[in-house]
């Protein structure tokens, strides 16, 4: 029998929504409270699962042993410093905090109150990921287009640190090192901020990773493709799907019980392996890396450092963005 861990939602938004909704599902937590500075919102999730409701954040943290935090990034470190300073174990949704220095701070915090710290980075859960990620090695070239559909929610914030982080993080995990190089550029078209944005990472080992991220598509993508030598590895992060195709050397053949040939030549071949990817909610197998870690004291997939790491990537990113729009108002000839 598992130990039922409380746990709360701090900002039940668009996402917050669906933290309490597989929480109050889940046999291992037991879901004892939601605050949101909405009123409405407030009152109206509590009373969806039966809660009293809370009126501050601070009433909230007394009541579990664990919190989740989804409220806008400029309130992310106050809060999750309020929870560890209680003892809590805290999740906050991505991106960890607003900048390098608050996230060094969140991390020695966490460390001296020896709570579990995790970062809501989902797509290292996503199952198709998954189901091929031992196959990836020493990758050299990635490219990832994530397309979302425009939508009036979240155009205020950042376009890198609110969309192309997940990419940022999901290549930093992939290459396994930090970025050595990082050069990118993005245009504001609809609103104030950039909408579409692009980066080139250049790491230590050699590899590329070209990320291209756009809140005004108006068809969604959010598709990654990883070559390796010899090895083609292309996942829908959308659909769930991922092939795999890989070049079998001369005389070598096709193992057909796992691979589909494709084509050959001068006795090479190219195999198809299309991966069994499980029926799984990424966001819920993420809640449950978060309660395991508890339990089990171990770092979680996606910890505080991870967080913090991607976080400094994707602030370098938009770093960049902005210096690429500067140089091209001043090279923009002014109009008579």
């Amino acid at each position: 029998m598992t130990d039922c861990l409380s746990i709360g939602v701090i900002g039940v938004g668009h996402l917050g929504t669906h933290h309490a909704r597989l929480l109050a599902q889940s046999p291992d937590w037991n879901l004892t409270g939601v605050f949101d500075a909405d009123p409405v919102k407030n009152r109206d999730v509590a009373a969806q699962y039966k809660l009293s409701i809370c009126a501050s954040v601070e009433e909230l943290i007394v009541r579990c042993d664990a919190v989740i935090v989804c409220t806008p990034t400029d309130s992310h470190f106050a809060i999750a410093s309020a929870a560890i300073k209680s003892g809590k174990h805290v999740f906050v949704e991505k991106p960890l905090v607003g900048s390098n220095d608050e996230a060094d701070q969140l991390e020695e915090l966490r460390r001296k109150h020896n709570v579990i710290g995790a970062v809501g980075l989902v797509e290292r859960f996503n199952p198709a990921v998954l189901a091929v990620r031992d196959q990836i090695e020493s990758p050299r070239f990635i490219e990832v287009h994530r397309l979302n559909s425009f939508s009036p929610r979240g155009l205020a914030t950042d376009i890198v640190l609110e969309v192309m982080i997940h990419d940022i993080d999901l290549a930093r995990w992939l290459v396994g090192e930090e970025p050595s190089e990082i050069r990118a550029a993005g245009v504001p078209v609809l609103s104030e901020t950039d909408d579409i944005a692009n980066c080139r990472l250049a790491f230590p080992s050699g590899c590329v990773a070209n990320l291209t991220a756009s809140r005004i598509s108006t068809s969604p993508m959010r598709k990654l493709r990883v070559f390796s030598v010899n090895r083609y590895t292309s996942i829908d992060l959308q659909a769930k799907t991922a092939e795999t195709y890989r070049l079998f050397g001369e005389g070598e053949g096709i193992p057909t019980t796992t691979y589909a040939p494709v084509a050959s030549w001068q006795g090479r071949g190219i195999g198809r392996h299309s991966a069994d990817v499980p029926d799984s909610n990424a966001l819920d197998a993420e809640l449950n890396d978060f309660y395991s870690a508890i339990v089990e004291k171990r770092s979680p997939r996606v910890s505080f450092e991870d967080g913090a790491r991607s976080l400094k990537v994707a602030l370098s990113v938009a770093s960049a963005c902005r210096e690429a729009a500067q140089i091209a108002r001043a090279s923009t000839p002014a109009l008579v």
